[in-house]
């Protein structure tokens, strides 16, 4: 995992279809087609795809904290 450039890429794309809520998962049924279509062995293969979920669970995360935040504003009545 994260053994090379690729693998921030993989990370950059799970997070930002984080912040396409239900279309993530269309983007990540959509990968997941991919890696498992690409020639390349299968412990690269489950290595993408969990670097892929890294990035959508920090984007989550992210999101969420930002919605928590936006609603608990000090200055909101």
């Amino acid at each position: 995992m994260f053994d090379d450039k690729r693998s921030v890429l993989h990370s950059i794309l799970g997070f930002a279809s984080a912040f396409l809520l239900v279309y993530g998962l269309v983007v990540f049924f959509i990968y997941l087609v991919y890696e498992v279509r690409e020639k390349e062995a299968p412990v690269a293969t489950v290595g993408d795809v969990v670097e892929f979920l890294i990035g959508y669970v920090i984007g989550l995360a992210v999101l969420m904290w930002t919605a928590l935040g936006f609603y608990n504003l000090p200055w909101r009545l």
